[in-house]
C-alpha cells in the first residue's frame, strides 16, 4: 500500500503545478496540464519504485519467492518484469509513446497478478511481501484504473491571456 504515496503525491503534484505554471503563461507546462498527463506520470513513479526492487537484495529474493510454480525461471522472470517496469516507467513520461505505455502498464499488472496471489497466500520467504488477497487486489485495480487513464489523449488547450 505504500505505493499509493509516490502515485498520489506524483499525480496531483504534476496536476498542481502543471496548472500554476499554466496560468502564469509558462505554455511548456501544458502538455502537463491534465489529469491523464498527471495520472502518466504517477503511474511511471509507481513503476520506477517497483523496478529497483527487481534488482536489489533482499527485495529480489522476496519477488523471485513469490513468482508462481508455473513460470519457468523464476529469477528471469523477476529481472525482465523489472526491465519492462522501467520501459513502461519510460514511455508512460514521453508523450508520443504514453499510449502503447499505458496499455503496456495494463497488460504488465494483469500478467503480475498470479505472483500477488502466491504473496497473498504466503511464501517461505522473510523478504517476500506479505499482504492480504484483497487489499493487494484493491492496490492494482487503482493501477489499472490510473494506467486506463493515462491511456487517454487530451489536447493541450491553447493558452491564451485575457
Amino acid at each position: 500500500m505504500v505505493l499509493l504515496l509516490p502515485l498520489i503525491f506524483t499525480t496531483g503534484g504534476t496536476r498542481f503545478l502543471a496548472r500554476q505554471l499554466v496560468q502564469r503563461g509558462f505554455t511548456r507546462a501544458t502538455p502537463w496540464d491534465s489529469w491523464p498527463a498527471a495520472a502518466a506520470l504517477g503511474m511511471s513513479a509507481v513503476y520506477i519504485s517497483t523496478a529497483v526492487t527487481h534488482f536489489i537484495e533482499p527485495q529480489r529474493s522476496g519477488l523471485v519467492a513469490i513468482v508462481p510454480n508455473f513460470v519457468p525461471w523464476p529469477e528471469l522472470a523477476v529481472t525482465a518484469s523489472g526491465f519492462a517496469e522501467f520501459a513502461i516507467a519510460l514511455a508512460l513520461v514521453l508523450p508520443r509513446t504514453r499510449r502503447w505505455a499505458a496499455v503496456a502498464s495494463i497488460a504488465l499488472l494483469l500478467v503480475l497478478f498470479p505472483a500477488n496471489v502466491v504473496a497473498a497466500g504466503g511464501v517461505d520467504n522473510p523478504a517476500a511481501p506479505a499482504t492480504a488477497l484483497a487489499p493487494r487486489a484493491l492496490l492494482q485495480l487503482i493501477f489499472l484504473g490510473f494506467s486506463a487513464l493515462a491511456f487517454y489523449h487530451v489536447r493541450p488547450r491553447a493558452f491564451s491571456i485575457r
